[in-house]
């Protein structure tokens, strides 16, 4: 039987954010952490993404960005303390693509290698050219479909 596909609301400022820190590191990379929370029940799982928070790589080219843990624990750490909402927390990554290219082996292995840690799916939003986000999605070190779901408060 096939996992149903997960469901991706990106909320809030989340969109703004994303847009505004990839532009900002023209020409090269960017990208983060991604805050949230899970809802779950028999029939779906959903992510609800609120905010992207950007961890800095000084390393960064127009084709890498690199998750530094140190720097990521800092910035999740002073993010969480900041937006004080209780049902924030880690929820996946993003980074920026300048060209646009969807997530590369690499990215997609990372994600795998970090949704071993999780008991929920873990999300990989890649911000391209256009405002356009390519989602992807892992569980328990296995690639899951997601869609975008509509924002219900969306005209």
């Amino acid at each position: 039987m096939t996992a149903a596909p997960i469901e991706v609301l990106l909320s809030g400022p989340v969109i703004a954010e994303l847009s505004s820190t990839a532009r900002a590191a023209l020409p090269n990379e960017t990208g983060g952490l991604l805050l949230g929370w899970w809802e779950t029940n028999d029939e779906v799982d959903a992510v609800i993404v609120r905010h992207a928070i950007e961890v800095p790589d000084r390393r960064a080219t127009p084709v890498t960005w690199v998750r530094r843990p140190s720097t990521a624990r800092t910035a999740l750490s002073r993010a969480l303390t900041a937006l004080k909402h209780p049902l924030l927390g880690y929820v996946g990554d993003w980074h920026s693509h300048p060209e646009s290219c969807p997530a590369s082996r690499q990215d997609q292995a990372s994600l795998l290698r970090t949704s071993l840690q999780y008991e929920h799916p873990v999300l990989l939003l890649i911000h391209l050219p256009g405002g356009v986000i390519d989602i992807a999605a892992g569980y328990a070190g296995q690639p899951r479909s997601a869609v975008r779901r509509q924002d219900e408060g969306a005209a």
